[in-house]
């Protein structure tokens, strides 16, 4: 089974290869978005080890083609067990970045700012004031991504991150680390 995965991705990789030989037009405003599965460990009054949906999502400004600083959030979705029922919780933040690319069809982006855990739109419960708080704290978050498709201003990416956050909820100090591998579009 590895090796028929191992397969699948090389044969993507190269289909990808001959396809898109053009290069992207990197200048001016980006945006971008991703979705995929993260893997979350938190440390607080319980130990939390959960894998869920990932979601990233990128605005900025490319300063050279290839550099760029932008705004990065990350969402790694989790089950809460602290306040009465089990709930989906989001453990992620909102981090001013610096996007680099290295080689054509690689980058990298490192960036540090507010780390949260918050509550998630879809499994709310407005009566219960507790889940509807947001927490804040110190965070930072580091990703690798390799372009699979290039047009104009276009890009398909797989890409991996590494999110660390540590915020103060009500039962203590939480402290997550989570690592997401994610497919994701970027416009230029």
């Amino acid at each position: 089974m590895k090796k028929l995965l191992f397969l699948a991705l090389v044969l993507c990789f190269s289909i990808a290869e001959v396809k898109s030989q053009s290069r992207v037009n990197r200048k001016g405003i980006l945006f971008g978005a991703a979705l995929g599965a993260s893997t979350l460990h938190l440390r607080s009054a319980q130990q939390v080890n959960s894998t869920d949906l990932a979601i990233n999502w990128k605005v900025g400004y490319v300063l050279t083609p290839k550099l760029a600083v932008l705004l990065n959030g990350t969402v790694s979705i989790y089950d809460s067990h602290l306040q009465g029922r089990t709930r989906k919780r989001d453990f992620g933040g909102v981090f001013p970045a610096v996007q680099y690319l290295p080689a054509r069809r690689v980058w990298v982006l490192g960036g540090v700012g507010v780390g949260t855990d918050a509550p998630v739109f879809y499994d709310l419960n407005p009566e219960n004031k507790e889940e509807t708080k947001y927490y804040s704290g110190l965070g930072g978050v580091a990703a690798i991504g390799y372009e699979l498709y290039q047009k104009g201003n276009f890009t398909l990416d797989v890409q991996g991150r590494v999110t660390y956050g540590s915020v103060q909820v009500p039962q203590g100090r939480l402290n997550g680390l989570t690592t997401g591998l994610l497919l994701g579009f970027t416009f230029y």
